[in-house]
């Protein structure tokens, strides 16, 4: 294709009108600058001397070489510039705080449920029930309220499931007995033992190890953020920020479990 276009432009520059006066002496006058090209060309035609078509040539290709090279130089800055803006895209931190941030509140809400004392509703919130072919949480499946110190009723939406409901609250770590009474489900709460206390400190760590699995989580999505940075030393930066920031989130997850089985221990919760 370019020898095509050469040969065109080569035609067109000959026909026209400046071709057969002017140009002899341009031709002349750059021919030691176009030696290279004119002197392939003029044994082919059989010349003892450049003429003005070998010097056009010669010209043409020098032009179109020149220009070729700036095209792919020109190419290549177009695409790094594009590529650029992807490639130093800019990692925020504060999402992944937030999410880590979100686990740790959770925990704290949960672990607050968790009383040796008096019977709370949200003794019962990390129960699981199987029913409709599903394993649903327990307050999708019912109401719990307290109904004296010593006692938990769960209103069961759905009269079918409390058989469902009534397993799931026997089959608890916190060792209960439950028993049903049309559809409620009513839950005597004991006075603690050395058994309660093991049970629900067993809960307790149960809901450190959920919100562990939180933190995890959301240091994997950030570490997979850091890969689009463009400077390797800016990922290694950011990716031992955000293993910091999930060491830190781990330590303050093992310390509220751990102040919580004191308090469990203690009969302070």
């Amino acid at each position: 294709m370019l020898r095509a276009l050469r040969r065109a432009n080569v035609q067109r520059l000959l026909h026209m009108p400046w071709a057969s006066g002017g140009l002899e002496a341009v031709a002349v006058g750059s021919s030691q600058s176009v030696t290279a090209c004119s002197s392939s060309v003029a044994p082919a035609a059989g010349l003892a001397h450049p003429g003005p078509a070998a010097a056009v040539a010669g010209a043409w290709h020098l032009q179109l070489a020149h220009f070729s090279k700036k095209a792919k130089k020109g190419g290549g800055a177009a695409a790094a510039a594009e590529a650029a803006p992807a490639d130093a895209a800019a990692f925020d931190m504060s999402e992944t705080k937030k999410l880590m941030e979100r686990a740790l509140e959770h925990l704290q809400g949960e672990l607050a449920n968790i009383r040796t004392g008096r019977a709370t509703p949200g003794m019962l919130d990390h129960l699981k029930v199987d029913v409709y072919g599903d394993r649903l949480p327990l307050k999708a499946c019912g109401s719990v309220s307290v109904r004296d110190p010593q006692l938990l009723v769960v209103t069961v939406f759905d009269a079918d499931a409390v058989p469902a409901v009534l397993k799931a609250v026997s089959e608890s770590p916190l060792r209960l007995s439950p028993r049903a009474e049309g559809q409620e489900v009513l839950v005597p709460i004991p006075r603690p033992t050395a058994e309660t206390l093991a049970a629900m400190a067993k809960v307790c760590k149960v809901e450190g190890e959920t919100a562990k699995v939180s933190v995890r989580h959301a240091r994997k999505a950030a570490m997979d953020g850091t890969k689009k940075l463009a400077s390797e030393d800016e990922r290694k930066r950011a990716e031992k920020e955000v293993q910091k920031l999930t060491d830190d989130m781990i330590r303050e997850v093992e310390a509220l479990v751990a102040r919580k089985e004191q308090a469990i221990r203690s009969h302070d919760s």
